[in-house]
């Protein structure tokens, strides 16, 4: 098993770091760090296009600065992974990061990635707009690693409301051996008491099919379906929460920017998808 490992200089990816160490060790797992380095970082390089956006970067970089900076994640990767005692190797390479990330996960079981990545080097703000991209494309389970991380316990809450993409998560989180020794437990947010326990059920028994034993969690919450799933995250001091994803469409933003999403702002734990 193969984990890819986003690499950049932020406090975001350095806890994503940390976390993927501890999936290689418990799992176990290889490691793979990837750096991409934005062709708009380099002194010379062209305007970028998004959409019907020209993006320039604010302040271009020597191409030898982005180039040493780049060398420097991939040693402190290389030698905080080698210390941990895990098969680990790195490599850069120079592109768009919403394209180029996407196209290497599939080569890899599992994606790891900072929430609050800086991508631009030219930047300390959080580059949320290339995360999004990268999340909405990766069609593989991903993890989302918040900074700071709250401390909690090992148990998984995974959310369940019947759907396709949320099947497709509780698939993939068995696959990836990531409830392994773990205690998981299936939420499902409704306003019948009744029709959630009934579906988080459902979810319990598709795991119990995978070899995964699992407890049911019936929500009845007047907050947000996000909130109401941090909430009992909380409660049951979990320390992953699964969810799926949705397949981009004409109304993928109005579905993004709800239940994943909102989980994927607010967690204090990392956060499990797969689009």
């Amino acid at each position: 098993m193969e984990i890819l490992v986003c690499l950049e200089g932020s406090a975001s990816t350095a806890r994503a770091v940390d976390v993927a160490i501890d999936l290689a060790r418990s799992l176990p797992a290889g490691l793979v760090g990837l750096a991409v380095v934005d062709q708009a970082d380099l002194a010379g390089a062209v305007p970028r296009v998004d959409g019907s956006r020209v993006r320039y970067g604010a302040r271009a970089v020597p191409r030898g600065d982005a180039r040493l900076r780049t060398r420097a994640w991939l040693a402190d990767f290389v030698a905080r992974g080698r210390a941990a005692g895990v098969a680990v190797r790195a490599r850069s390479v120079a592109g768009r990061p919403d394209e180029t990330i996407p196209s290497e996960v599939p080569r890899h079981d599992l994606t790891v990635l900072g929430r609050d990545v800086r991508f631009r080097i030219d930047t300390s703000e959080p580059d949320r707009y290339t995360r999004d991209r990268i999340l909405r494309r990766a069609g593989r389970p991903m993890i989302v690693v918040p900074e700071p991380i709250t401390p909690a316990g090992t148990a998984v809450l995974l959310a369940y409301d019947g759907s396709a993409a949320a099947t497709r998560a509780l698939h993939s989180l068995a696959d990836c051996r990531l409830a392994r020794g773990r205690e998981v437990h299936v939420a499902t947010v409704h306003a019948d008491g009744a029709r959630a326990l009934e579906v988080a059920l459902h979810g319990c028994a598709l795991l119990g099919q995978l070899g995964v034993r699992a407890v049911p969690e019936n929500v009845v919450s007047s907050e947000s379906t996000a909130a109401a799933l941090l909430t009992r995250c909380a409660r049951i001091n979990a320390g992953l929460i699964a969810l799926g994803g949705y397949i981009p469409s004409p109304l993928a933003r109005l579905v993004w920017g709800s239940v994943t999403h909102e989980v994927i702002e607010r967690a204090t734990v990392p956060v499990f998808l797969h689009y």
